[in-house]
């Protein structure tokens, strides 16, 4: 995989979702980014 874009340039971003652990240890800092995004929308 590249780390750029090969049609617009950008920073590539993997497809793949991060394996399910039930002791999820960046749990609580994927769902404090998720709550950032869905405030700076507006909807929260």
């Amino acid at each position: 995989m590249y780390e750029t874009c090969q049609s617009c340039g950008d920073k590539a971003v993997g497809v793949i979702p991060a394996k399910y652990s039930p002791h999820d240890p960046y749990g609580k800092y994927r769902r404090q980014a998720k709550r950032n995004e869905l405030e700076k929308k507006g909807w929260l």
